[in-house]
């Protein structure tokens, strides 16, 4: 259960851009306890952006130049995890993740 506080807190960031899956993460919570605050706090809900066939094709181009799923997420107002659905859908090879390490 978020506090008051954490919930006052998602309310801004939605309000600011962030997806309801991102703020699910951030928040340790299902992405329907993110949205039953969201109505709960009367705030209107941006409408779903659906992965096009120009919109995959503009996917897989700035995936070619290197850019990551999350980074196009943020380019096309959606979800990384829905750009990666998308590519591999359309047949796309996904890179591995990288992690960086920070030496002692």
């Amino acid at each position: 259960m978020l506090s008051p506080d954490e919930v006052a807190e998602l309310v801004e960031l939605y309000r600011l851009g962030e997806t309801e899956m991102s703020l699910a993460r951030k928040f340790g919570v299902h992405r329907q306890t993110v949205d039953h605050h969201l109505k709960t706090a009367g705030v209107a809900k941006r409408p779903v952006l659906k992965m096009t066939p120009a919109r995959v094709e503009s996917a897989k181009e700035l995936y070619r130049r290197g850019l990551s799923t999350n980074q196009i997420g943020k380019k096309l107002g959606v979800d990384g995890s829905t750009v990666v659905r998308a590519l591999k859908r359309a047949g796309m090879k996904l890179r591995g993740s990288v992690t960086v390490r920070r030496m002692p």
